[in-house]
């Protein structure tokens, strides 16, 4: 139960970023420097963190895993911003998050696709009610 608490808070989290971030986009701040920006704060905000907990598990990190959390870093935190930002800009915040929040359906898709995952059918049938959640917000 504590691991869907926790997943709560950060839903409600990450509903009330895009309120900023809609904001910072409409006064004309570019897609870029809002990203650069987003993620200099969280960064920042890591560190401490990190430092606080006194976190030594880097001791287990590889090259690979190295590389692999660039490339995330890369695909989620950069291009996926900005297009993100890009969208904020262009379009209403209340349309755009739940849009981008579809990204679970992709992550199964590619999971069993690319790792080989069993998809059991409860996951499909979550699958299909993205879709159809997406199609009544695009359907306006």
């Amino acid at each position: 139960m504590k691991g869907e608490i926790l997943a709560l808070v950060s839903a409600l989290l990450w509903g009330i970023a895009p309120l900023f971030d809609k904001y910072v986009v409409s006064t004309g701040v570019s897609p870029y420097l809002a990203n650069l920006i987003r993620v200099s704060g969280a960064l920042m905000f890591l560190a401490i963190v990190t430092f606080v907990a006194k976190d030594y598990s880097y001791a287990k990190l590889t090259i690979k895993s190295i590389t692999f959390l660039l490339i995330a870093g890369i695909i989620a935190s950069g291009v996926a911003m900005i297009v993100y930002f890009q969208a904020l800009k262009l379009s209403q915040a209340s349309r755009i998050v739940p849009i981008t929040s579809i990204y679970p359906l992709f992550t199964v898709i590619f999971s069993a696709l690319l790792l080989g995952e069993n998809v059991s059918p409860k996951v499909v049938i979550g699958a299909v009610l993205i879709v159809v959640g997406l199609s009544l917000i695009c359907g306006e």
